[in-house]
């Protein structure tokens, strides 16, 4: 297992750390793909399946582009097309990629050098080259070139042009699947359409050609496969009150506090309003006191974006804290295992003020 497989279950990466209790940090965070890429280690990525001659050089674009990034992130050992020639004959290869379909699950046993197979569809390739003529007014300057006004400050028209608008464009779509090589099961698919913002030119072409777009969309193609079917990382930014403590939750919001009375039972430990990229990520909650290195309390639980503004909660009892007779105390948040936390958030226990008799 190589060392970045081994860091997968800690799915957030700390980027940089700044000073100052519940402050927010800036991180790296681990996209976690929708199946268990963790147990396949040795993948194939199989040509594409073209249905549009026009489409065939840019497939290979989007293979090689998709292979070297499975190949730079370290999570798969990926084979190369000169390993799979040795297994199987390019028009197998050909067939492995139409069976790879909801319905037509690949024969048992049918390739024992991969585990997986990364199997992708060119659904649609369409080139856009429009033109078209519009006229558009011009209006009367002076030596120097500025548009003259009338009295009413509106510009002069002093006649129209014809111009000729071309407009150059592409879109793209596609599906990946993942396949159990052993069993032919698919563990997962996706479908994605790429459309790159198009390119216009006035009495010329732009240029961009249609079929420069078009291998530009596969590059990013590619890219969307590649975060599908692998761990990626993204720079995030975590605010400091995504972690609170909170005396009770009421009508949508929390009593978040930095003083606790030590005459209370229990008290809520919050996250909430993790950034999108943290969905499905492994994260872990502790307290300790302000220097101590003892967990007084612990918890490991899976980040769901479905959470709500009610969050990840947990209610920790008072009683551990109390005994250890100190007054302060830390939060903190860390993702997976890593060693340091990537949010805290400091509070105090205060004894309640008794009021003299008169």
């Amino acid at each position: 297992m190589t060392p970045w497989r081994a860091a997968a279950v800690g799915v957030l990466a700390l980027a940089a750390v700044l000073t100052g209790c519940g402050g927010g940090r800036a991180t790296y965070v681990t996209q976690v793909p929708q199946w268990n890429y963790q147990v396949y280690e040795r993948i194939a990525v199989l040509p594409p399946k073209v249905p549009d001659p026009r489409a065939a050089h840019d497939a290979d674009v989007l293979t090689d582009r998709l292979t070297t990034l499975l190949t730079g992130n370290g999570a798969f050992t990926v084979l190369s097309r000169s390993e799979l020639k040795d297994v199987f004959k390019e028009q197998d290869l050909s067939k492995l990629v139409d069976a790879a379909s909801e319905d037509q699950a690949l024969p048992e046993g049918k390739i024992e050098i991969a585990q997986a197979l990364v199997a992708a569809k060119i659904t649609d390739y369409k080139l856009i080259a429009d033109k078209e003529e519009r006229s558009r007014p011009v209006y009367q300057t002076d030596r120097r070139g500025r548009v003259l006004l009338d009295r009413a400050g509106r510009p002069i028209v002093a006649g129209e042009e014809v111009v000729t608008i071309y407009r150059h464009g592409a879109e793209v779509e596609g599906s990946v699947r993942v396949i159990d090589a052993a069993t032919g099961k698919i563990l997962l698919s996706h479908s994605a359409r790429v459309a790159p913002k198009p390119r216009t030119g006035y009495n010329r072409p732009p240029r961009e050609t249609p079929e420069e777009l078009a291998g530009d969309a596969m590059q990013e193609l590619a890219v969307e496969f590649y975060k599908q079917v692998a761990p990626t990382r993204t720079k995030v930014k975590l605010k400091g009150d995504m972690l609170i403590v909170a005396t009770e939750y009421y009508d949508g919001r929390y009593s978040d506090t930095k003083s606790l009375p030590t005459s209370c039972a229990d008290f809520l430990l919050v996250v909430r309003d993790l950034p999108p990229e943290c969905d499905r990520n492994q994260f872990r909650v502790t307290i300790t006191e302000e220097e101590g290195r003892v967990n007084l309390f612990e918890q490991e639980f899976v980040w769901s974006g479905s959470a709500g503004p009610e969050g990840v909660s947990y209610k920790v009892p008072l009683e551990a804290l109390n005994k250890t007779g100190a007054d302060r105390f830390v939060a903190k948040l860390y993702s997976g295992r890593d060693p340091e936390p990537i949010l805290t958030r400091g509070f105090k226990l205060e004894v309640p003020k008794v009021k003299a008799a008169k």
